[in-house]
């Protein structure tokens, strides 16, 4: 058996607290494709880092060509072949496609005259059997001609081992199989592959060998008759004993609060969804199924064509929503945090209507309103404190408090948990629990597990599409994976 190309041994790396890698092997023979997956939050970003130099190791080493790499680092992996195409475009717009290859190949001493780097760009594209040209602007390409673009340039800078991180994330169909092609050219003329992907039917036709994360540390390793579909989904789901699972709700079907028709905004396309007063409804699915988008053309933040109704009236903006009693909590916390502000501020912002009089803010009612809000959702941290200086924690039950100040009973809710510790998410949840119960919550998550615990129905999306829908008792981690991460047909759902 060939020596590995590369391998990392017993990595272990933490960020304060958090351990983002625990011990993890893992060794990629030369000439084979070797699949990385495992849910969001596994390790598999840190681990790409680690392999690539961007980041050290707190323990462990890497090893290339049987050799351990004391001080391994960007410059040192890629002077020994290592090159990863990222799942975000890393191109010049404004450049052509020649120009975009050759870029960056003097460090490899790989640059020559304008003609030459372009004769060169031209051969290279025809060796991997893509038919783009050469002078073609990058702007004129669609995605998944741009992405062919980055494997190329890879192939010209000399690549031994290439880490392809979710190339196929928000293409089409065709693209992907464009993308699928592509790489399996490269590896007929010997570059050797990491292939990330939350696809899991492309991880089986692309790979030799796949290694399941969870939790920061390696879960399988699978090769030859154990590489199968049920068993990659069984080892990414793991068992989650001491998760919260709720009691359903029984109360669905009965007052429509919120019904979305046709609604679309690439990459969602075709949504049509009703949402039951006392229910919480998810949203599953990876980036570009669509699911990033869902709250934001719900409502009317982002919508290209089709209609919101809240209990029976058009709404199309976010000022109409929030008028209709429906508040949004954004995914990037960031983009509803003022620097600057308070808690205090930062509450009562909603309710200035209520809490103002004659066009002057009632300073007493503002108060009493965010101190009961605030005490609701056990936010720690006076309320003249800086909402930026808090834990995100904190930051995510103040963001929903100032909903419940302003009397909001429907919740849209983005990737709640991102940035939460353990304690914090628990607590959360258990907000967004609480209020589903009494009203209504939509909730939009790429972590299954945050929609196992708060959801009564969960919409799976893939491609664009709702592929499956969860009711009840079938909503769990397992069913959420399979529905958002094997090819499926879209289906109508209510």
């Amino acid at each position: 058996m060939a020596a590995p190309l590369v391998a990392a041994q017993e990595i272990s790396k933490s960020f304060g607290l958090t351990r983002a890698l625990d011990g993890v092997s893992l060794s990629v023979a030369p000439g084979s494709v070797h699949g990385l997956i495992g849910p969001n939050g596994s390790g598999k970003s840190t681990l790409i880092r680690m392999l690539t130099g961007m980041e050290t190791p707190d323990r462990g080493n890497i090893v290339m060509d049987g050799t351990a790499q004391p001080h391994w680092a960007a410059g040192q992996a890629r002077a020994l072949g290592v090159e990863l195409v990222p799942q975000e475009l890393a191109l010049v717009p404004v450049f052509k496609v020649w120009e975009n290859i050759v870029l960056g190949a003097e460090a490899h001493g790989l640059r020559m005259s304008k003609s030459d780097d372009r004769a060169k760009a031209r051969a290279v594209l025809d060796e991997l059997g893509l038919d783009i040209g050469v002078d073609e602007d990058m702007l004129t390409l669609d995605p998944g001609e741009q992405r062919l673009v980055m494997f190329a340039r890879t192939f010209h800078r000399k690549a031994r081992l290439l880490i392809a991180d979710e190339p196929t994330a928000g293409l089409g169909e065709k693209d992907s199989r464009t993308v699928i092609d592509a790489l399996k050219r490269l590896r007929a003329r010997g570059v050797t592959m990491i292939f990330v992907s939350h696809y899991l039917s492309e991880v089986m036709e692309t790979c030799d060998e796949v290694t399941v994360m969870r939790d920061g540390r390696v879960a399988a390793r699978l090769s030859g008759a154990s590489l199968t579909l049920d068993r990659m989904i069984r080892e990414m789901a793991g068992v989650h004993a001491e998760r919260n699972v709720p009691a359903r709700s029984a109360a669905r079907k009965e007052k429509l609060i919120i019904e979305g028709r046709h609604l679309a905004m690439p990459p969602l396309r075709q949504l049509n969804f009703k949402l039951y007063e006392n229910e919480c409804l998810g949203f599953a699915g990876l980036l570009g199924s669509g699911r990033e988008k869902a709250i934001d053309v719900i409502s009317g933040a982002a919508r290209l064509w089709g209609s919101v109704r809240v209990r029976g009236e058009f709404v199309e903006t976010p000022r109409e929503a929030v008028r209709a009693g429906v508040g949004v909590l954004n995914g990037s916390r960031y983009l509803s945090i003022v620097p600057g502000w308070s808690v205090l501020k930062h509450l009562s912002l909603p309710s200035l209507d209520q809490t103002s009089r004659f066009g002057f803010i009632d300073g007493r009612r503002e108060r009493e309103g965010a101190e009961a809000a605030a005490k609701r959702l056990r936010v720690k941290a006076a309320l003249e404190d800086e909402l930026a200086d808090l834990s995100g924690g904190n930051q995510q039950r103040a963001l929903l408090a100032r909903w419940l100040m302003c009397g909001s009973d429907v919740l849209l809710i983005d990737e709640p948990c991102v940035g939460v510790d353990i304690a914090a998410r628990t607590e959360l949840l258990a907000a967004i629990r609480v209020f589903a119960r009494a009203h209504a919550v939509v909730l939009a998550s790429s972590d299954p597990m945050d929609l196992v615990e708060c959801c009564d129905r969960v919409l799976c999306l893939r491609k664009g599409a709702v592929v499956k829908e969860l009711v009840g008792e079938e909503i769990s981690e397992e069913a959420i994976l399979r529905a958002t991460m094997t090819a499926a047909k879209a289906t109508e759902a209510v």
